[in-house]
């Protein structure tokens, strides 16, 4: 997830124009003015949508949870123990042959869905052009 931000932010920030940074400093605007008031609003769209689509592939991706994180059913005491996630309990229910297991998996795996549709729209909500 945190590769994904990252790549994401420095891209938004690269794409701001030059010219724009430079004419925030022509005016008399000192260099963090300059990155705070200028620069971040221009490129926090981008930044906020590389943001949600980082959460969105972490919330979706099943796989690397299973090997790494374990399964419990309880709750973690520390950083170090198993943790239960939505990803892998849909991975664990959805394998063993009792019809009841199976349904959870099919509603777990909607609630997943759902997740990442309501992020995806707070991320379009929150990222979309204001006209005024």
């Amino acid at each position: 997830m945190l590769p994904t931000i990252i790549r994401t932010t420095d891209e938004a920030l690269q794409i701001v124009p030059q010219d724009i940074r430079w004419a925030a400093l022509g005016v008399g605007a000192y260099k963090y003015q300059t990155v705070l008031f200028v620069v971040l609003p221009a490129a926090l769209s981008s930044i906020i949508t590389g943001v949600t689509l980082a959460i969105a592939r972490a919330a979706g991706e099943t796989a690397p949870l299973i090997f790494t994180a374990l399964y419990s059913n309880f709750w973690p005491r520390g950083l170090k123990e198993p943790i239960a996630t939505l990803a892998v309990l849909v991975y664990n229910f959805a394998s063993v042959p009792y019809k009841s297991q199976q349904e959870l998996a099919w509603a777990a795996s909607l609630l997943l869905v759902f997740l990442v549709l309501i992020t995806n729209i707070t991320a379009r909500f929150f990222t979309r052009k204001k006209v005024y």
